[in-house]
């Protein structure tokens, strides 16, 4: 299980941010936020963060971040396995595997991980000295939690660990601690917390980013990572974490005889379900709490006989069973909320090369607007020099009280508000000013956000490339952007309207991301060609994105290809539309058949498939046929069935060649429509279509 959870690419949108932070540390001795930033004055409480993993990451490159976090999962895993097995037997294997996939966002190279590693080790520290309440005892805790205090942000939960396990039952001392100890014990390990270049603001701002609902709305968190775990939907860490804190709490309500127990439960359970970021150390309290309970508990789960109603022999076999299907499922990346495949090095959408190669170049002076933390580290990385520099973070803008402005700012982006207007608080909104007072020479948008990038190509914000894992957008006009805009007009009339197919990637996967499942199944990752098709329809290249689909609607026939695809149509036969005031019925169709259980309002096209929709008349059974054939995505056979010489069979003929990469054949088809009969409404847009392939 660990393999197939854990050996995945390097898929925290965090890394090159963690990396970036860790270099500044090795070259600075400073904290890393004021020197990364424009707008962030000051020093952050965990600046040595990123340090453990930049160190990793120079050794051993990203080989040695995937070493380290299989190391660092396996050893907490099997230490968690080992304190409780002996007494608990397999309760103590099903508690630790729930506590495993609950926390399995937090299996990456980043300071969350860090978390679960720093409040396993509180918690045996603290046992350790409620047995022998000595100062040889209190000054590893001390040491450690100055450590978690300047290395990742919810050191508080430590203090949580130090208030509550020398209270618990089962922590066995000859000498019982005084009250007067365990107060010194916490006030201690307060005092060491604030060892940090925030001070005696660092439980504060641990506070916050554990319970970042009691600061700011809920709308606005929904927007981040601090949003209340159940929002997720029925995912493998949410289900996991339901199952282990329910359980935990129907055994406590069975067994305890004191609150001391529940208070504990609460104190990890309530940040686990109101803010996903803390999840993952909150799963290992919860398991933590759980396993010392059940283990000093007269109702001990080993007691409990399951004989009578499952022999041994079957036991094993759905125990057997059911962990084949989690790690199969797990490896092929089909789990919910189990994006990634098993494979070694770092995600595509992650991947740097390509924007390195677009903006490394270019000598940028000021700052840049990131829509998140993924690209805020890669400018940060790959703009060593610091000349030009994201204004902020959103952990920072969280810590500074200035969420809402970074938030505000995407959304105005996003939406296509350029000029300034009134919003419902009565403050105003809209990002050119926001932009020019920020002194912005560059945005850096994710592959794949569609609505961004579509409000963006509609302004004077203008791309500077297609297909890297995020996407540079310059100001046209401006000495440094204008040469990489124009020379990415070319780029995209070959995509949209030359001979160009598109092939999907190597199944073995690419230098910096090896594809271990597709190795085994032989089938290549969809998920960059979906991305790339988002982005290519969000720039209005429908053509292009819709080659991208092609092989995706042969090879993986999913909701969200076929979604994709019915987007592409739904906007194509609105432009139709917008030009002879009837979509065509290829486009028409195709949109219909695309979505048969599906009838709603897209936004981004104002087409409907509605009953009040004046629909075009019957398509003939061979059209039809076609038809059914271009959406399955197999368009050699659909232009077979093409041959009537008709204007929609002729302009459907032409469309497919034209996405099949024949613009050729699908320019003299155009013709022979034009020519069949220059009075039909489909000349208008075949007439047009002629004119860009010429």
């Amino acid at each position: 299980m660990t393999a197939s959870f854990v050996l995945t690419p390097v898929a925290t949108p965090e890394i090159w941010w963690q990396l970036s932070r860790g270099r500044v540390v090795m070259s600075e001795l400073a904290p890393p936020g004021p020197i990364l930033t424009a707008g962030t004055p000051l020093a952050e409480a965990d600046w040595l963060g990123g340090l453990p993993f930049y160190l990793t990451f120079q050794l051993a490159g990203f080989s040695g971040l995937m070493l380290l976090k299989f190391a660092a999962v396996g050893i907490l895993v099997y230490f968690l396995m080992k304190r409780y097995e002996e007494q608990l037997n397999w309760t103590a294997f099903f508690i630790v595997t729930l506590a495993f996939m609950a926390a399995n966002g937090a299996w990456q190279p980043a300071p969350r991980l860090l978390d679960c590693w720093f409040l396993f080790l509180t918690w045996v520290l603290t046992e350790r000295w409620c047995r022998k309440p000595t100062p040889n005892k209190l000054i590893p805790i001390l040491l450690l939690l100055a450590l978690w205090a300047n290395s990742s942000p919810l050191c508080l939960l430590g203090i949580v660990v130090i208030v509550l396990v020398p209270w618990l039952p089962g922590i066995r001392t000859v000498h019982v601690p005084h009250r007067k100890q365990s107060s010194l014990l916490v006030l201690a390990s307060l005092l060491a917390l604030m060892l940090t270049p925030r001070g005696w603001f660092t439980p504060l701002d641990s506070f916050l980013q554990l319970f970042p609902g009691l600061f700011y709305p809920q709308e606005l968190l929904a927007l981040t990572v601090w949003h209340p775990t159940f929002l997720n939907g029925a995912t493998i860490e949410v289900i996991s974490f339901g199952i282990l804190t329910i359980g935990t709490a129907l055994f406590l309500i069975f067994s305890s005889n004191g609150w001391l127990e529940t208070v504990a439960l609460l104190a990890f359970a309530i940040p686990g379900w109101t803010n996903n970021d803390s999840l993952g150390p909150c799963a290992i309290g919860v398991t933590l709490v759980a396993g010392q309970c059940m283990c000093a508990s007269e109702l001990s789960p080993r007691r409990l006989k399951l004989k009578p109603f499952l022999s041994p022999a079957m036991g094993r076999l759905l125990l057997m069973v059911g962990i084949l299907v989690l790690s199969w499922k797990s490896a092929a990346g089909n789990l919910p909320g189990q994006a990634q495949r098993l494979g070694w090095g770092i995600a595509p959408e992650l991947d740097i090369t390509l924007l390195n190669q677009t903006i490394g170049p270019l000598n940028y002076q000021g700052t840049a607007h990131c829509m998140g933390t993924a690209s805020a580290g890669m400018l940060c990385w790959i703009k060593s020099d610091r000349k030009i520099q994201p204004v902020r973070t959103l952990r920072q803008a969280l810590l500074q009280g200035r969420l809402f402005e970074e938030l505000s700012l995407n959304e105005e982006l996003s939406n296509g508000w350029e000029f300034q207007h009134p919003r419902a608080d009565g403050s105003w909104g809209g990002w050119w000013v926001r932009l020019k007072n920020r002194d912005c020479q560059l945005l850096l948008v994710p592959n794949g956000d569609v609505k961004t990038i579509r409000a963006l190509v509609d302004s004077r914000w203008q791309p500077m490339s297609v297909d890297a894992s995020v996407i540079p957008f310059g100001w046209s006009g401006e000495l440094l952007s204008s040469p990489k805009i124009v020379e990415l007009l070319p780029v995209k009339d070959f995509l949209n309207r030359k001979q160009w197919t598109y092939s999907l990637p190597n199944s073995a996967g690419t230098p910096e991301c090896s594809d271990w499942w597709g190795i085994l199944s032989g089938l290549p990752n969809p998920r960059p060609a979906l991305l790339q098709a988002k982005t290519f329809r969000a720039m209005k290249l429908y053509t292009a994105a819709l080659r991208v689909l092609h092989p995706l609607l042969q090879h993986y026939h999913t909701p969200a290809v076929i979604r994709e695809f019915q987007l592409c149509q739904k906007e194509l036969a609105y432009q139709e539309k917008l030009e002879m005031g009837n979509p065509s019925q290829f486009r028409f169709q195709a949109a219909q058949i695309s979505n048969e259980n599906a009838d709603q309002r897209l936004n981004q096209t104002g087409l409907t498939t509605s009953s009040n929709q004046s629909k075009p008349t019957e398509n003939s059974n061979t059209f039809q046929t076609a038809i059914e054939n271009y959406t399955r995505g197999d368009w050699e056979a659909a232009l077979k069935h093409l041959s009537a010489k008709e204007s929609e069979s002729l302009y459907a003929k032409a469309q497919i060649q034209l996405e099949s990469g024949a613009p050729d054949s699908a320019a003299e088809t155009f013709r022979e429509l034009i020519k069949l009969d220059p009075d039909d409404q489909l000349v208008v847009p075949s007439q047009n279509m002629l004119d860009t392939l010429q």
